[in-house]
This record gives C-alpha cells, structure tokens and sequence, in this order.
C-alpha cells in the first residue's frame, strides 16, 4: 500500500493573524479552510480537556498536496518542537523535524529581502550547491515562533521532485518538502519505504568540496558529514520528505516535542483509503501507534477517522479517513 505523499504540514503557532501574514501575505498561500475543532478533536489528539484549536489550511491554488495548516490552541501552546536558532536550547543535529521547504521563482536575494521586511531573518546568506546530479540554491530563515523554513531555486532539479505545472501562489510554491533529522537510515528507509510506501530520490552525501557550505547552510560545524535522502509519491512532485543524517554528530533526540499543543512542527497528515491497513502496514514497518483510531468532525474540513502514528525520528503522522 501506497500512502502517498504528505498532503498537510500542521504548524503550531502563537498568533494565527501573524503566521498568516507570512504564508498568505508574503508567501502566497490560499485559505481553504478556517474552522474551530470540536472537542473530540482535542481528546483524539490527546490535548488537555477543555482545549480549543483554530485550524487554518492553506494551500497553493487548491493543490491537495503539500499544503500547511496553521493550528492555534487555547489555553495558548507554550512549548516548542525545536529551537534551534543561534543561540537556542536545541541543536541543529538533534533528531526529529527540522523545516518546511518552499520553492521561489524570483531571485532568492530578492525573496529573502522581501521576507526579512516581514519580519523573518534568514539564518544564513544563499548557498548554491550540487548533491549529485540536483543542483539548488538555498536559504534558512526562522518564521513564526522560531520555526525553521527554507526557500530553494531547482537550478538543475527533475521534473519528478519540482512541479512545474498547475495552480500557482505567486513566487513560491506549495510545501514542496518537509525535512527531518534522522538518526538511523536503515530504520529510515525501512519506514518511508515499506511503512509509507514512497519512493527513494536523492540519496548522497554531500562532498568534501561542498561540506562547509552546506554545514552553513544547515547552522552546523564545518567539517560535519551529512547526507541527503528524498522520499516522495511517485509522480507526486510536492510533499516530499528529506530526510538529513549528521552520522555521528547526532547524539540527542527531541523525544515527544513533535506532538499537537506544541509549537512549530507538530504532524504530518497523509489520507489513507484503509485506515486500520495503514496501521498494520507501519507497524510492521516500525512504527508505533500512539493514538486513535478516533472519529472527529472538522466542520468545512469535513468528518474523518485518524491515528497518530511515531516514526523512528521522533516524527508524528496522523493517518486520516474520511467517514
């Protein structure tokens, strides 16, 4: 079974209004949907009694893949996922979600000016480099609440990884990836490979000639290994996982941080047409299910069944069937 590509990011944040000055305002994403959950989605998503969320989706011109929602939590979210800025508690190698990935169709000086004037400072200046036949161009900058994202020119990217046709939002495109810092590529591709069924792109390390830029790029000490591995739906171009491996430079984990009620990166949300299938099918593949399956009704975003699922980096997937 095939679970397809990653159809919504959910981002925890502080201020709705704010974040969506950036992904709507600057960025160009759609409003879908604007709803207030019910409490079954609070107790199905193991949130405190009593707990209200504001879901917010948007997309790229209604693309149904790569798409972010917004989740705003009342009693307010205090925690976050990761905080790895300069200066932060985390590190950039601890293992678990790390940024969400845009594509820009300007000159990346120029949409990084244009989002520094919104109020998001980019973490390092552009890094254009090649891991083997893709070659990009790339920037990380810090959004609402310290989440990491990255906006990316395909200077030499496959049809396969860069849609290029379709709706449109502007300059960017829709989340065309999410990544996250894993510890174990075995368990890794054993995962994403037999437990979502997606299909492996780009797999390599960088090499020795780019290492330092990319250790820039990625707020690491130069001199530290990385390699890169691209999951994704075949033929799906947007919702793509990459995941970053720092060998043995990654010693801690963000153990439960990627959860609702936190800030930042808290689920990645795929449809399933069998949901207790699906359930098999990662737990077989090491994964651990941790909630559910539970019916919710999401008002616009119609009614659903969903599980929450761990994976081997301290990810969290929710598993979604309509009802």
């Amino acid at each position: 079974m095939n679970l397809g590509a990653m159809r919504s990011v959910t981002v925890g944040v502080r201020d709705i209004d704010e974040a969506l000055r950036l992904f709507r305002d600057v960025i160009g994403l759609r409003v879908e949907h604007d709803v207030v959950a019910g409490a079954d989605l609070a107790l199905a998503w193991g949130l405190a009694a009593g707990t209200t969320v504001r879901l917010v989706e948007l997309s790229c011109g209604g693309y149904p893949t790569g798409r972010l929602t917004l989740a705003h939590y009342d009693p307010p979210a205090t925690e976050a996922v990761r905080l790895d800025a300069t200066g932060g508690p985390d590190s950039p190698t601890d293992i678990g979600p790390k940024a969400i990935d845009f594509y820009v169709h300007k000159p990346i000086a120029e949409a990084v000016a244009e989002i520094e004037a919104a109020g998001y400072p980019p973490r390092s200046r552009p890094i254009r480099h090649q891991i083997g036949d893709v070659e990009s161009e790339e920037v990380v900058l810090t959004g609402p609440d310290g989440v990491p994202f990255l906006i990316m020119i395909g200077h030499r990217h496959p049809a396969s990884g860069m849609r290029t046709t379709g709706p449109t939002c502007g300059s960017y495109s829709e989340v065309a990836t999410t990544s996250v810092v894993a510890g174990d590529l075995t368990a890794s591709r054993r995962f994403y490979g037999e437990g979502l069924g997606l299909v492996a792109g780009t797999d390599a390390e960088v090499p020795d000639d780019l290492r330092d830029f990319v250790d820039d790029l990625t707020g690491v000490p130069h001199g530290t290994r990385i390699h890169f591995l691209v999951y994704q739906e075949e033929g799906e171009p947007s919702g793509k996982y990459l995941l970053v491996h720092f060998f043995e430079a990654s010693r801690r984990r963000l153990t439960g941080r990627m959860r609702p009620g936190h800030l930042g990166v808290s689920l990645f949300s795929h449809d399933v047409g069998d949901l207790e299938a699906a359930l098999r099918q990662l737990s077989a593949a090491g994964g651990a299910i941790v909630a559910g399956p539970s019916d919710v009704d999401l008002g616009s975003m119609g009614q659903r069944r969903i599980a929450l699922v761990r994976g081997p980096n301290e990810e969290l997937f929710e598993l979604r069937m309509p009802r």
